[in-house]
């Protein structure tokens, strides 16, 4: 994530509530069967390069089925589709791995009314932050943090369709939001060069010396680390600590600091893209929490960037009319009621 002091919203977006960018436009829609399965389709739109690298927020094994296909002069779009028995069958597939893919957990409940099937889906999107040590409290008040909420629920924080309260409000929280986000990335750095310093155990290097100048650290390693230029920051330590040690200390430690920046850039490349979430359902919907509903598909947008760090279920409810118990209620007053007529002409018929 990117700050952009041209634009108080785009300096929230720094609190990884409200994500920039899309290198590619990415569909998925889940259909509800009646018998309680679920047919997924992922769509992935860019240019060539985004579609062909493969390089996606979710995994695709080869049980899924894909086509690709050039739809205009620069655009291109892979399809992706699979087939679940259940809903615990796409868990397994879905739930993903932290740091590596989005997560999800998918419910689906089925309960039979006689006259109508009731279905209700969930589908959770699992917060996919790398680096959360540092609580939003310690930074935001709870009114600050529902006021996020709501507003990217809402869609309200696009551009356009911001208040100017709105501009306001984030305008004054944005300097502490950036300052959250930087202290989090600067947070496992930091606490692992302390380790490697406690085990490098040199007389020149020690962690009540780290420690005392941690602040100093801090400051002079924020940009590189928002600009992605990880490897200037063991020269910052060392210009900041005053001595060679520092490098045997990254050195033995490289693999876990690699880790980190892996991390970070996985955290961005998921900002990257824009999402769309639709579930069609069995039957007509009765409710959901999608703000956009055409006949019996539920429409999630602008909901990601909540997703970062706060767990954000969807989900819809739809009522699925059952005919054959209709036609079987409907046959059974007819044969009471033929049985009834035949009953009193039979009655009339002794009295004659």
């Amino acid at each position: 994530m990117r700050n952009n002091k041209a634009s108080s919203v785009t300096m929230v977006c720094c609190l990884g509530l409200l994500l920039i960018g899309g290198c590619l436009d990415i569909t998925t829609t889940s259909e509800v069967k009646r018998d309680g399965s679920i047919v997924r389709t992922i769509t992935f739109t860019g240019d060539s390069s985004a579609v062909y690298s493969g390089n996606f927020p979710v995994e695709l094994d080869s049980h899924w089925t894909k086509s690709t296909v050039k739809t205009s002069e620069k655009k291109y779009t892979l399809t992706a589709t699979r087939t679940f028995r259940n809903a615990d069958e796409m868990n397994k597939t879905v739930q993903g791995q932290f740091g590596k893919t989005l997560q999800y957990r998918i419910a689906l409940e089925k309960s039979f009314q006689w006259f109508f099937t009731v279905y209700r889906y969930e589908e959770v999107n699992l917060p996919f932050a790398q680096f959360t040590s540092i609580p939003m409290k310690d930074y935001l008040s709870q009114e600050e943090i529902e006021w996020f909420k709501i507003k990217i629920l809402n869609g309200e924080l696009k551009e356009g369709k911001k208040t100017l309260e709105d501009s306001l409000i984030a305008e004054r929280i944005s300097p502490r939001s950036e300052e959250w986000t930087s202290q989090n990335h600067f947070a496992p750095f930091f606490s692992t060069f302390l380790s490697g310093v406690a085990a490098l155990n040199d007389p020149a290097l020690t962690a009540a010396g780290v420690e005392s100048l941690k602040d100093s650290l801090y400051r002079h390693s924020t940009k590189a680390i928002e600009s992605n230029k990880f490897d200037t920051l063991h020269l910052i330590f060392r210009h900041v600590l005053k001595t060679p040690a520092v490098e045997k200390v990254w050195q033995t430690n490289v693999r876990a600091f690699e880790e980190i920046e892996r991390k970070i850039e996985f955290e961005q490349s998921i900002g990257k893209h824009n999402y769309v979430t639709s579930v069609i359902m069995p039957g007509l919907i009765t409710g959901s929490n999608a703000r956009k509903l055409e006949a019996n598909k539920a429409t999630w947008q602008e909901f990601l960037g909540l997703a970062s760090y706060f767990e954000y279920t969807m989900w819809v409810e739809s009522r699925q009319v059952n005919w054959w118990a209709v036609i079987v209620a409907c046959v059974l007053v007819v044969s009471l009621m033929t049985a009834l007529i035949i009953s009193v002409l039979r009655r009339r018929s002794r009295a004659q």
